[in-house]
């Protein structure tokens, strides 16, 4: 299940296996974990009678599967069932039970796409960007993507690229934000597309020219697929109408790099790189190695700091 879990409970060696994931479990505490890990999907459906027999039979907590039985007929709701099986062994604390719980309220009664969305930001939010990839790829790639506004479907590729700058760096990045500026309009997602286009390029200046970003024509788009454009005249056309609506963007973008370069020019890290540099094509090792020691302990010392 992608992580050691120390059971003190019975293991058994009949498991259950949920039909909606395919994973099957074997004790209590990976039954805790399934649903810890997975309350952005759990349905009323998937806690069933076949379940709490599991449990009472197989795990010999039948005193436990008869509760989650009486509340099951008195109509209860998912998170009063979830509340007694994640009490059912000392795998999650209080306060984690409790931070469950409140995710469960928020998701309850939506539609499963927005449930992955939710879930997709999660993992974005805490820098899980392996996972965020893998979730809105899939929302991407499903059918319910169909139920989404273009602007959710291109904040799904704005959040991806975000993912994708941390694994695979600023060119996929970078058409992944034009990707979501196509679809949400967003001023964000331009900038992005923008600034990961010049650190791609090394050239501060790139944008300058206002009626490159009029016609469209002189900038290197992204191939049309996965942007739903038929031939060449639609990315035409596409790419005027991206133009036509933030002509000020590419300005501040480049303005905004060329503020930072001002800003690295006069710093003092790099006045002292800049005399290392000189000292070394000067032939004078001996202070270049006693000014690289120097430095070398301030970083540490402000480190430590910390």
């Amino acid at each position: 299940m992608g992580k050691l879990i120390l059971c003190s409970g019975v293991r058994t060696t009949r498991p259950y296996g949920f039909p909606s994931s395919g994973i099957r479990i074997y004790s209590i505490e990976e039954l805790c974990y399934y649903l810890y890990h997975n309350v952005y999907m759990i349905e009323e459906d998937m806690l069933s009678e076949d379940l709490f027999s599991w449990i009472g039979t197989e795990l010999k907590l039948e005193e436990r599967a008869e509760k989650l039985r009486l509340l099951k007929r008195k109509k209860a709701d998912i998170k009063t069932l979830i509340t007694v099986i994640l009490c059912s062994a000392d795998y999650y604390t209080e306060e984690e039970i409790k931070g469950v719980l409140k995710v469960l309220d928020a998701v309850t009664g939506m539609p499963v796409i927005k449930r992955y969305l939710v879930r997709a930001n999660h993992y974005l939010k805490n820098g899980q960007y392996m996972e965020a990839t893998a979730e809105y790829e899939r929302i991407i790639a499903s059918k319910a993507a169909a139920d989404l506004t273009p602007e959710e479907y291109g904040d799904v590729y704005h959040n991806l690229a975000v993912a994708k700058l941390h694994i695979t760096g600023l060119k996929e990045a970078s058409k992944l934000f034009c990707y979501a500026y196509e679809r949400n309009n967003r001023e964000e997602s331009l900038s992005q597309y923008l600034y990961t286009r010049m650190l791609c390029s090394g050239d501060s200046s790139y944008g300058d020219n206002s009626a490159e970003y009029q016609t469209g024509e002189a900038m290197d788009w992204p191939a049309g697929e996965n942007m739903g454009w038929s031939d060449g005249e639609d990315m035409k056309q596409s790419a005027r109408a991206f133009h036509k609506q933030a002509l000020d963007i590419p300005k501040q973008v480049s303005n905004f790099f060329k503020q930072k370069e001002q800003e690295i020019e006069a710093s003092e890290q790099l006045q002292q790189l800049e005399e290392l540099k000189r000292k070394k094509d000067q032939g004078e090792p001996g202070e270049f190695y006693q000014a690289v020691d120097q430095m070398l302990e301030g970083w540490k010392s402000k480190i430590r700091q910390m």
